[in-house]
């Protein structure tokens, strides 16, 4: 798993009521349409999160990169970041990919039209 990935799916555990978490998820369709589709911004945002958040502020931490973390320790990171003033603004960003990502799968989208 890369650092972008790890990163993504940490931002949506299992929510529970039978919806799976974002790493459950199938997401190599998803990344070319987000490139594809997404502005340059929200594209640039993600990618300094990614070096920031999900490869330096981890070696830092706890001296491994994100992706090599089990779920507490990428949680633990996470929370970190989020007490940081510049990493706290990064994560918004992954926020919002992850919501996007996630929302844009299938099985999700049907699971939430059944409620």
């Amino acid at each position: 798993m890369n650092a972008r990935d790890a990163l993504i799916t940490a931002m949506i555990p299992a929510p529970g009521d039978g919806l799976p978490a974002l790493g459950d998820l199938d997401l190599r369709g998803f990344w070319p349409r987000f490139q594809a589709a997404a502005p340059w911004h929200l594209r640039a945002g993600l990618a300094l999160c990614t070096v920031v958040v999900g490869t330096v502020l981890p070696l830092l931490l706890r001296g491994r990169r994100l992706a090599t973390l089990d779920a507490d320790g990428r949680d633990a990171v996470l929370q970190r970041a989020d007490r940081l003033p510049l990493c706290r603004d990064l994560l918004e960003v992954a926020r919002l990919v992850a919501c996007l990502a996630y929302f844009d799968d299938d099985g999700v989208q049907a699971a939430m039209a059944r409620r």
